[in-house]
């Protein structure tokens, strides 16, 4: 006689340890950390397809103004980024509202309780 084994999971427990917020200032941090994150990779992405166009354009003027513009707005999202960055940073620190460390590593924020 075989034996059979069920298998039972507990995966609305689960899901809730991974969703649940305990800390609104390590999400907060994380939050905008991923995001500025994603706004880097997506902006290298767009300057290289600028990049691409501009080799593929073999000259044609209105291709290579496309391009051209490509790589512009590109270099000002870039800085644009930057920008939010060190806003955000100085925001922290200023306002003493988290704990920045060097570089771009995580910034852990403190709210009253």
């Amino acid at each position: 006689m075989k034996k059979v084994y069920a298998l039972t999971t507990d995966i609305d427990t689960q899901a809730k340890k991974i969703f649940e917020i305990k800390d609104p200032g390590l999400f907060l941090s994380r939050v905008l950390g991923v995001s500025l994150t994603a706004a880097a990779i997506l902006t290298l992405a767009y300057l290289i397809w600028g990049a691409i166009d501009w080799l593929m354009s073999e000259g044609e003027p209105e291709k290579l103004k496309s391009a051209r513009n490509k790589i512009i707005h590109t270099l000002a999202g870039l800085a644009l980024i930057a920008i939010v960055w060190l806003l955000w940073r100085l925001t922290i620190y200023f306002l003493g509202i988290g704990t920045v460390g060097e570089g771009p590593g995580p910034t852990i924020f403190h709210f009253p309780k």
